[in-house]
């Protein structure tokens, strides 16, 4: 009875034992990946890489004059971006950002940065609008056919409502998005709601609305 005692603890030690070894060196296993960083499929590592959406510079807003606008994102592989303001970009749809981005009039640029073993930011908005005034471009109209807004002004600058004050209060705020939403989609000179002054009220006027507004 005895040696059947002795057997049983001194297998239940060795097992014991071997328990411990293995979970020590499974410990070692986890540490060093976590210390080298995971290996894909591909091989790629991600050691010491952040994902981080891309940086635009100039940064978004309002400028006298058109803008070549870099983006970048270190540790990625590519950027995609689109201007459209509608489109989401993806790191396979979109277009792949090779060159410095030209920005003649107000858009909205929205880029993604794409990592290796497929990882992929979040997606980044920038908003850009230039004033035509400074510019020179447009058309500067004396008054506004509806939502009133009279006003005078030289022939030859931009719309009289290029800093998106539809009302011409002072203030861009809610009842200039209002006037926005109201006109959307419409066409035609001395419209209250086209802040740049090119004859239609789109995501352009959008822009410069949220570029300078104030409460």
């Amino acid at each position: 009875m005895n040696k059947i005692l002795l057997k049983t603890s001194i297998f239940s030690v060795a097992a014991i034992g071997l328990f411990a070894i293995a979970n020590i060196a499974l410990a070692d296993t986890v540490t060093g990946h976590l210390s080298t960083g995971i290996s894909g499929a591909n091989g790629n590592n991600m050691t010491g890489i952040v994902i981080a959406s891309p940086v635009a510079s100039p940064s978004a807003g309002t400028y006298d004059s058109a803008q070549s606008v870099t983006l970048t994102a270190s540790g990625a592989t590519s950027i995609y971006y689109t201007t459209d303001g509608v489109t989401i970009p993806t790191c396979s749809t979109g277009n792949l950002y090779s060159s410095p981005i030209s920005v003649g009039s107000s858009l909205e640029i929205q880029a993604i940065s794409c990592y290796p073993n497929n990882a992929s930011s979040t997606v980044a908005s920038y908003l850009y609008a230039i004033n035509q005034a400074a510019a020179g471009g447009g058309t500067n109209y004396s008054a506004a056919s509806n939502y009133g807004g009279g006003g005078g002004g030289s022939s030859g600058g931009a719309s009289l409502f290029s800093k998106g004050d539809s009302n011409l209060d002072g203030h861009v705020n809610i009842l200039d998005f209002v006037v926005l939403m109201a006109n959307w989609g419409k066409t035609g000179s001395g419209n209250a709601a086209d802040f740049n002054g090119d004859g239609k009220v789109d995501i352009q006027d959008f822009v410069i609305l949220m570029a300078n507004w104030t409460n």
